[in-house]
């Protein structure tokens, strides 16, 4: 497990799938449940007008169905933060949404040991002591991200695991290109 320097931003109301999907390269609609089983993860860029790209970003859905209001984190490098929310709040224009940053929460990254079919069953175990547990959504080999609230004890939550160095991390991310 390695601790990452990210920051999330929590993206709620009636609007918000909506909001995002004009602002974002990926499919956000997906995220509020249009299809069977909605991805609970989504890899995006945030553009400027000119289509330039200004962030990447990693979507997290935390709203269980569509009936429920829409409620997403979005995951961004924690020296962005402020420039992400300036951004979104330029183009929230009547928007019903709200915008705020996740102090409370940490993000990690979690690489097991396992063949990624064993993974699932043991990390699926602690997934009611987490705010999110999910496969990373850029690809399987990164294997995946858990959020959880910010005094909680990983080795709780995750038997058996241990803390890496954040520079393992990094190699591992590089090597996968």
């Amino acid at each position: 497990c390695f601790p990452l320097g990210r920051a999330l931003l929590r993206v709620r109301g009636p609007e918000a799938a909506l909001f995002l999907q004009g602002l974002l390269t990926n499919d956000v609609t997906r995220l509020a449940g249009g299809g069977a089983a909605p991805p609970r993860a989504l890899y995006a860029h945030a553009l400027n007008v000119q289509g330039r790209c200004l962030y990447d970003l990693i979507l997290y859905r935390l709203h269980e169905s569509p009936e429920e209001e829409p409620h997403i984190l979005l995951e961004c490098d924690s020296t962005v933060l402020d420039s992400v929310q300036k951004h979104l709040k330029l183009y929230k224009i009547r928007r019903k949404v709200n915008i705020a940053p996740c102090l409370d929460l940490s993000l990690w990254a979690v690489i097991p040991r396992e063949q990624p079919g064993d993974v699932a069953s043991s990390l699926n175990k602690c997934a009611d002591q987490t705010l999110v547990l999910t496969p990373d959504p850029r690809t399987e080999v990164m294997g995946w991200r858990l959020i959880t609230k910010k005094e909680a004890n990983l080795l709780d939550i995750i038997p058996g695991s241990h803390i890496g160095n954040i520079q393992d991390y990094h190699r591992h991310r590089y090597k996968q290109g």
